[in-house]
């Protein structure tokens, strides 16, 4: 019985659509289709001239579905917050990369989007994901809202009265620089002798561990022990933001024999990263050291030390 209406349903839309098709009413020349307009705000504006017009990058904060990972459960990002990232993105991670590398090797190899997420993007596994690279064109980060306890200025002053180094290093720049890592190893692979070092010990129940029984198997994080990229990347992009104090700090938990199996390790991302992209890391560690100190005195309009 069901069938048979829904074809009688169908039949009679059928021929609807034929009496329709034939009808000699003329058509109007207006397209029913129009297109959508957003206007610019004052922020679109200020991306325009120092994301846009500087390296060629988009950073996309107002949430559009094609540009997200639909598997999780995600809010938008906050026009304050988003704001307080986009320069924080530039002041502590583009401009570092352009102070160490030239403006060339940014706008050749950097992400040509930023998406920027409210929140985190929950795992199965009790987990959450940061940042994803996807093709070496996007970088997305996630937890964006989350900035707002980390990250205070003032919109009057434009400058900064307020920053948690240790949580924008680890949930943004960490993110950046792990992030960028992928982006450049898939352009020009590390060498194989990386991958050997610890060939055998990469675990895909990685979360079960925490950093400190990561260190003592000679990884420099839990998430480090997942697969040999993600422990080159990790070993970068902990390399350049953590302290030196903060650095031997993990090295005295690995130990001695995992300190240097961790070093081996971290010898080998500095060469590739010099060598083949002529970036110093030790040099890009030492300007994000000096940069954190001046984010007080930067106003953060026009990007100068007043």
């Amino acid at each position: 019985m069901k069938r048979k209406i829904l074809y009688i349903i169908l039949s009679v839309m059928l021929v609807g659509f034929t009496f329709s098709a034939c009808s000699e009413d003329s058509l109007s020349s207006t397209s029913v289709v129009i297109d959508s307009t957003n206007e610019q705000n004052e922020f679109d504006r200020w991306l325009d001239t120092y994301f846009r017009a500087d390296y060629n990058i988009q950073f996309k904060y107002k949430y559009e579905d094609i540009e997200s990972d639909l598997t999780y459960d995600l809010v938008p990002a906050d026009i304050v917050e988003s704001k307080k990232l986009a320069k924080m993105v530039k002041y502590l991670w583009l401009e570092p990369y352009v102070e160490v590398g030239g403006l060339t090797f940014l706008r050749t190899y950097a992400p040509r989007i930023f998406h920027v997420i409210g929140t985190v993007g929950w795992n199965a596994n009790n987990t959450y994901t940061l940042g994803t690279a996807e093709g070496g064109l996007k970088i997305t980060l996630y937890a964006g809202n989350w900035l707002a306890d980390w990250l205070e200025i003032d919109e009057e002053e434009n400058k900064v009265v307020y920053l948690d180094k240790d949580n924008i290093n680890y949930y943004y720049l960490h993110t950046l620089h792990h992030e960028f890592g992928h982006i450049l190893h898939q352009t020009k692979d590390y060498p194989t002798e990386f991958k050997e070092i610890s060939a055998g010990n990469y675990k895909a129940t990685w979360d079960d561990l925490d950093d400190e029984d990561a260190l003592e198997l000679g990884f420099i994080s839990a998430y480090a022990t997942s697969e040999a990229n993600e422990d080159f990347v990790e070993t970068l992009a902990f390399y350049v933001t953590l302290s030196d104090e903060e650095w031997n700090a993990r090295m005295a938990v690995a130990g001695a024999d995992a300190e240097a199996i961790i070093m081996r390790k971290v010898d080998i991302v500095k060469k590739y990263m010099l060598e083949t992209w002529k970036i110093d890391l030790d040099v890009l560690k030492r300007i994000l050291e000096r940069r954190f100190e001046e984010v007080y005195e930067i106003d953060w309009v026009n990007f100068e030390i007043v």
